[in-house]
């Protein structure tokens, strides 16, 4: 019997201990995500419609910030490539965000950033950063 109880116990404490990690890391997620604010001064900026993502190419400056404003009607994430991993720049693994709100990344580095949704992953992007 106690040892059953040590079980049970182990399990629910496991439980919570997790919800409080994943809602932790959540919390990091939702800091970039934001409703529709006044562009920053350099900024670009690419809808999620159902259709997917407009445009689908863009190409910026160091330090121009990307703002993708969900403007589905359901929600989206707008994700790393490669999918299903987003593994190749963590950094736009932004997650889930509500129609309406929009999520913003400031990009320092040059280079090419694919990105995809996760809920659709045939609906996809790519910034291309140059000096």
């Amino acid at each position: 019997m106690r040892q059953k109880y040590l079980l049970v116990s182990g399990a629910i404490i496991f439980l919570v201990f997790g919800f409080f990690l994943l809602k932790g890391s959540n919390t990091t997620q939702t800091k970039t995500i934001t409703k529709q604010s006044a562009p920053l001064p350099k900024e670009v900026t690419v809808t999620l419609d159902k259709n997917g993502f407009n445009p689908k190419e863009v190409k910026i400056k160091v330090g121009t910030a990307v703002r993708w404003i969900n403007q589905s009607g359901d929600k989206q994430t707008v994700n790393s490539d490669d999918y299903p991993t987003n593994q190749l720049h963590k950094e736009l693994n932004f997650g889930i965000f509500n129609n309406g709100s929009s999520v913003v990344y400031i990009f320092k580095i040059s280079g090419t950033y694919g990105y995809h949704n996760q809920l659709r992953h045939e609906q996809s992007g790519k910034i291309i950063v140059e000096q």
